[in-house]
């Protein structure tokens, strides 16, 4: 499959800076929003435009992509697509090939890559809100539990900086050189240091209290700004909330998946907001106006006469806010028309008189007949 071009969908150079990705994107989302594009493939060029922006403004998904062409990474043999190593049929990257084969992240064949073993400090975790923090936007607090700096060391991994030493096993680098022989010939390949543990130190005498990995676990309080508009199973990025890691002094970032609950009014798709409400036949009839509350404010909806039962009015721009730009979604009524179950006897007989004038005379006698 093609590679999608995101920097020409959105009209920018790749050296482009977050700053000028968002404000393309802006633009873009205001001319092929559906509900303000004419265009036959607004959607679907919005759709495009989204999947760009999500991609360019991430890090790591935009390094993936000006790498490999994908914003996942390297995908293995793939029939040979991925990567940028030259040969086999279009390039593949031979780390990938030889970490099939159970070798480390050098093959011999890029020129020697040698960078110490970092700890994955990511952490996850997720929480609930409800719709009302949705349309409003929530500063919540959380609960997390991660690896934090150890509060007897400092984070060095032995409470003596004087016992802290170069390894003399891999020098320094973390990393050892092996020569394997696999089908392919003798290989030399870079694995993890087995007596640092691929962090290029070697500890005298580790720290009594986090036994020289530098981290204690702690339970922190985090206060996170979720934003107005999120939608259902967005994950946000928080940065210098994830584990510690004694090798770069640093904390990793926190993915926190959000969920929304159910609302007992509302139906939600994306920004769009879905709603029944309850009227009478004679406003349905009629024709009305009626008031009902919508979060923090009353919202007027105007009956048209005859509006038969089932139908849906639209009030446009009283949905979601959108997470990505300054508009809201709609809010779509759905009328739900009430057939009373018991009348008096004056409002049958109005109801009588209103039959006589309908010009079927089978219906008038079939109502007298059951009137009387």
């Amino acid at each position: 499959m093609a590679k999608k071009d995101y920097y020409k969908t959105l009209g920018i150079d790749k050296s482009a800076s977050k700053e000028e990705i968002k404000k393309a994107y802006k633009k873009l989302a205001m001319k092929y929003h559906p509900d303000r594009s004419k265009e036959a493939d607004a959607e679907a060029k919005f759709k495009e435009i989204n999947e760009a922006k999500d991609t360019l403004t991430d890090d790591q998904k935009r390094s993936n992509y000006d790498q490999y062409g994908n914003s996942d990474g390297p995908q293995g043999f793939g029939g040979f697509g991925g990567g940028n190593s030259g040969g086999f049929g279009g390039g593949f990257n031979m780390d990938d090939i030889f970490s099939q084969f159970g070798f480390g992240g050098d093959s011999g064949f890029g020129g020697g890559r040698s960078q110490k073993q970092q700890k994955d400090t990511r952490i996850y975790a997720q929480t609930e809100i409800s719709l009302e923090d949705v349309y409003f936007g929530i500063e919540k607090k959380i609960t997390i539990s991660r690896d934090g700096k150890c509060s007897t060391c400092d984070g060095l991994g032995a409470e003596n900086p004087a016992d802290i030493s170069t390894c003399g096993n891999c020098g320094g680098s973390g990393m050892v050189l092996e020569t394997k022989r696999t089908i392919l010939g003798m290989i030399r390949t870079q694995s993890p240091c087995p007596k640092c543990s691929g962090s290029g130190q070697s500890v005298k005498n580790p720290c009594h209290n986090c036994h020289g990995s530098g981290c204690e676990k702690e339970n922190q309080k985090v206060s996170i700004k979720i934003p107005k508009g999120i939608e259902n199973g967005v994950t946000l990025r928080v940065s210098n909330k994830g584990d510690f890691d004694k090798e770069t002094q640093t904390y990793g970032d926190l993915y926190l998946k959000i969920y929304v609950k159910p609302s007992k009014e509302y139906e939600v798709n994306e920004a769009d907001l879905y709603k029944t409400i309850n009227i009478n036949f004679v406003q349905a009839t009629l024709g009305d106006e009626t008031e009902f509350k919508h979060f923090d404010k009353t919202l007027n909806l105007k009956i048209p006469e005859g509006t038969q039962p089932g139908t849906t009015l639209r009030l446009k721009g009283k949905g979601l806010p959108h997470m990505n730009y300054s508009s809201h979604g709609n809010l779509y009524i759905k009328i739900n028309v009430e057939i009373p179950t018991k009348t008096s006897k004056k409002q049958k007989e109005i109801l009588l008189d209103y039959a006589k004038t309908a010009e079927d005379k089978p219906f008038i006698k079939r109502m007298k007949n059951l009137f009387s």
